[in-house]
């Protein structure tokens, strides 16, 4: 039985159309067109941006021997000084890592 017509696209060529349409914009606006994508790259503190940047292995940042060494202690062997330091991050910075979906997409 032949695949009737509902007047809908897929989702490849949705996502494709998404894609055009984001190009086009760049284009036609000399790149000042900001996607989802760039929106939340540009509301991270800089901190964030340059730990996200580490963690996808882009550039030439290593720890020092005596973070690594904090690092691989157990959370019962951490200072309590630097786990308050941990948690404060934690509760301040991570609920806007949490809500990125834009820089997240598989596009």
């Amino acid at each position: 039985m032949p695949r009737q017509k509902t007047g809908r696209a897929d989702d490849m060529t949705l996502n494709k159309i998404m894609k055009l349409r984001d190009e086009f914009a760049v284009l036609a606006s000399n790149g000042r067109f900001n996607d989802a994508a760039s929106r939340e790259w540009s509301g991270l503190p800089l901190e964030w941006r340059v730990v996200l940047l580490i963690l996808a292995g882009l550039g030439d940042v290593k720890p020092s021997p005596s973070l690594m060494a904090l690092a691989g202690r157990s959370w019962a062997e951490m200072p309590p000084p630097e786990r308050e330091a941990v948690r404060a991050v934690v509760r301040v910075r991570v609920p806007s890592v949490a809500r990125l979906r834009a820089l997240a997409a598989r596009v």
